[in-house]
């Protein structure tokens, strides 16, 4: 079932993957939108993403609407669920593929001469995936529950439609908002449904990716591999591209998960009291968050503790054999390969170091409206 979609991006070259993990949420995204333009329920006057940003956000503007629905194009938490949904799938394809060709990059770039055992290690914790339907038709299942209980939580007593009621001076009520909305499914199933199911595929994606996490973290712990000295000449990156290239990929997935945990959030609060799926909703979005942050720091801490080892083993290496005053020559090569050594990054070998830390601050800004929303 799943074997096309990865064989296309196993094969692919890191900048398709990275542009399927940026198409894929923009086309299933207009796929809603076009759905929801054929049911008439893609616009509404006076009611666009600002509404909604301005509820959630009011430091950022006026608190005024004449908004009378909530159309597809105006409820900016469903656009971002759709597209963190959408984006969860694409990133665990995308991450599948990349561990499954990171032992080839790896001994191709030089850093690792046998990564034999990393292969058949991936295609064992893979295949006891596959082996295991009842299991995965379960996460599925409960994965379908929760899309549901939350479309439910949502529609019944979200604090969305209260916070656009106000907005419009009461002009609107909470209960025309809800009726109205996009997503209601007395009058438009379909489109619902469909929705649905796709937050219910993007969540068992998640956990998915969540249990590779697990798998990433217990294979850095015991690997023992002997790394190579790959010089700037042959790799900007000193060999280290490959697994810079999996560290984007969980850079992605904690910005995902960031901001699906600060709208869900958000959106299952409510002012008439039970707020417990708000918590609950918390709590599995700071789980998944530490699942990330988890391999990310294993994954920097294990490319920096081991490009150092090698920096100073080369080191060692140039003070043994440019020590010999009678080999003039053999002593210049080693002295000059010292300086080269020595302009190397002692610490973290990839050539952008800025990219890391701006790429949180998505993550952190979401983060922020959780903090904000418990204070409350």
């Amino acid at each position: 079932m799943i074997g096309s979609p990865l064989q296309f991006l196993r094969n692919a070259s890191k900048s398709r993957q990275d542009a399927v993990m940026i198409i894929f949420p923009i086309v299933v995204t207009a796929g809603f939108f076009l759905a929801c333009w054929s049911a008439g329920t893609a616009f509404a006057k006076n009611c666009d993403p600002l509404t909604m940003l301005q509820l959630a956000i009011p430091q950022i503007g006026e608190q005024g609407s004449k908004c009378e629905s909530l159309p597809f194009w105006g409820d900016l938490a469903s656009i971002t669920l759709t597209i963190t949904a959408a984006l969860s799938i694409a990133v665990h394809f995308v991450l599948v593929a990349r561990l499954q060709r990171l032992g080839e990059k790896l001994t191709a770039s030089g850093l690792v001469v046998d990564t034999s055992e990393l292969r058949s290690e991936l295609e064992g914790h893979l295949l006891r995936w596959k082996c295991h339907p009842v299991l995965r038709i379960v996460l599925l299942l409960v994965c379908l529950l929760g899309s549901v209980f939350f479309y439910i939580r949502t529609h019944d007593r979200s604090q969305v439609f209260v916070g656009l009621s106000r907005q419009t001076s009461g002009h609107t009520s909470a209960e025309s908002f809800e009726n109205t909305w996009w997503m209601n499914f007395e009058n438009h199933r379909y489109i619902t449904s469909a929705w649905l199911l796709l937050g219910a595929i993007g969540g068992y994606y998640a956990v998915k990716q969540g249990a590779l996490y697990l798998y990433l973290v217990r294979e850095i712990r015991k690997t023992d591999w002997e790394f190579q000295y790959v010089p700037a000449l042959r790799d900007e990156n000193f060999g280290w591209a490959p697994v810079g290239e999996i560290i984007n990929i969980v850079y992605v997935g904690f910005v995902n998960f960031a901001f699906a945990s600060a709208v869900l959030f958000y959106v299952m609060g409510s002012e008439r009291g039970g707020n417990w799926p708000e918590f609950a909703i918390l709590v599995l979005g700071v789980l998944a968050l530490l699942f990330s942050a988890v391999a990310l720091g294993m994954l920097i801490k294990f490319m920096v503790k081991n490009h150092r080892g090698v920096i100073d083993r080369e080191k060692m290496r140039v003070l043994e054999n440019a020590s010999d005053p009678t080999e003039v020559e053999s002593a210049a090569y080693w002295m000059a390969y010292g300086t080269h050594l020595h302009l190397a990054p002692q610490s973290y070998p990839l050539r952008s170091r800025l990219k890391p830390l701006l790429a949180l601050a998505p993550g952190v800004f979401a983060l922020s409206r959780v903090f904000a929303e418990l204070r409350k």
